[in-house]
């Protein structure tokens, strides 16, 4: 199956994923492919995208480019008045086409060219309709690559299947399918390190997007005895990795942690414009990783808006340790400013030489993170480490700790081994989608 598909394929999972991120949610089908042929060409679909910049930087929003020329925009917070000058723009620009001549449009309502879904309202309508129309074009990329085994050269017109009669689709050959934040961007080819070049096309094709549906949760769990677990936390976080592979072909190999911090301020922006619900029922708590900047910023007031009634303390802002040590400044106003809210801290990604060197108190965090290092304890444990790890254990309270990268059964007897009763990771509790 070709790549084009598999990214196809991607849009539908995207679409599932948002089933429980509806609010608020808007979506655009432009059918280029209902055009003339001359009107299907690239710098065609490049003026649409264009167009929709204003939409895309103003309001979180996902834009997916189709094999057969069409979009499709998925917003966040955007009213069809939001939209549709936008709209008016790309019907002006095509308007020497025989389709949008013949139609009379009006706002937010549908028609042969642009059609709208208020996906909180109708979203069973909208992901029948977005699997409808990927498997129209899954049905003629197949038929497509059958005639070229046999003739090479047939006229794509008669691929068009009797199921179009329902959802009329003109198709033709991919070129590429890919998501467009705002524009189509190239994609890094060959397996490489996170470079600043890398960094910049990661960062234009986070500008404006919508992540909800990357998000992932992870329970923090209380661990004692015998005991069943108990969860404590429920973490909710997108995983750099994940990033990696929805936005590059490439393979990361090895990551630069001052870049990833520059990374992870744009991430964590666009997390947080993206108002995750962080209700939940099973744990005592919710968690979601944040920076510094990203709580300066206007997402986290749309954040803080989305929250409405419910508890502060019941939500653990999380920062990176590395964040707080680089931008101390930044990081006093930060914490001042949620504290003053009734959020709680948590300090995470602390590997535990530096948890040993480090006064957390002045942070003023509920949880302190210490992250399981990888390889052979010997590298990092000795006698004097570990009774020096128990004692600030102690000071600090056994409840605020939690080791984080627990793999296997060993890295929870090392935590229980150095006074810890907190874990997280995939030994205590698998990565899921929200």
């Amino acid at each position: 199956m070709s790549k084009d598909v598999t990214t196809l394929d991607r849009m539908v999972d995207y679409v599932k994923q948002l089933r429980l991120h509806t609010e608020g949610r808007r979506a655009l089908h432009i059918r280029l492919s209902a055009l003339e042929r001359h009107f299907r060409e690239e710098h065609y679909r490049l003026f649409a995208a264009s167009a929709l910049r204003s939409v895309i930087t103003r309001f979180g929003a996902t834009m997916f480019a189709l094999p057969n020329t069409d979009l499709v925009l998925i917003t966040k917070d955007a009213r069809v008045d939001d939209i549709d000058p936008a709209l008016n723009v790309i019907r002006r620009k095509l308007r020497g086409s025989a389709l949008i001549a013949s139609l009379d449009p009006v706002q937010g309502v549908s028609d042969e060219f642009a059609v709208w879904f208020n996906v909180e309202e109708s979203y069973p309508e909208f992901k029948s309709y977005i699997e409808q129309l990927s498997a129209l074009l899954h049905l003629g990329e197949s038929a497509q690559e059958a005639e070229n085994e046999v003739s090479g050269r047939r006229d794509r017109r008669r691929l068009k299947s009797a199921s179009s009669q329902e959802m009329p689709v003109t198709l033709r050959q991919p070129n590429h399918v890919r998501i467009m934040p705002v524009n189509p961007l190239p994609k890094e080819k060959g397996d490489r390190s996170l470079d600043p070049d890398l960094l910049l096309t990661l960062t234009k094709a986070l500008h404006g997007a919508d992540v909800a549906g990357l998000l992932r949760k992870q329970f923090v769990k209380a661990i004692l005895g015998d005991a069943p677990p108990m969860p404590v936390l429920e973490h909710k976080f997108v995983p750099r990795q994940l990033i990696y592979e929805n936005m590059l072909t490439s393979r990361v190999l090895s990551e630069n942690r001052w870049l990833c911090g520059y990374l992870d301020d744009q991430l964590g922006r666009q997390v947080l414009a993206s108002t995750p619900a962080m209700t939940n029922e099973v744990s005592l708590a919710s968690s979601i990783q944040v920076t510094s900047a990203s709580v300066l910023s206007s997402a986290f007031d749309a954040f803080d808006k989305a929250l409405g009634k419910h508890p502060r303390s019941k939500v653990v802002l999380e920062f990176g340790a590395v964040d707080i040590v680089a931008n101390p400044t930044d990081y006093q106003e930060a914490s001042l400013h949620v504290l003053a809210l009734g959020y709680r801290i948590s300090v995470g990604d602390l590997h535990p030489l530096a948890f040993l060197a480090l006064d957390v108190e002045p942070m003023q965090a509920a949880f302190v993170k210490i992250q399981k290092p990888l390889g052979n304890n010997s590298n990092w444990l000795n006698d004097k480490t570990e009774v020096a790890i128990q004692n600030k254990i102690d000071r600090i309270g056994k409840a605020r700790v939690i080791l984080d990268g627990c793999e296997d059964k060993t890295d929870i007897d090392l935590g229980h081994l150095l006074g810890i009763t907190l874990f997280q990771g995939h030994a205590v509790d698998p990565v899921s989608e929200i």
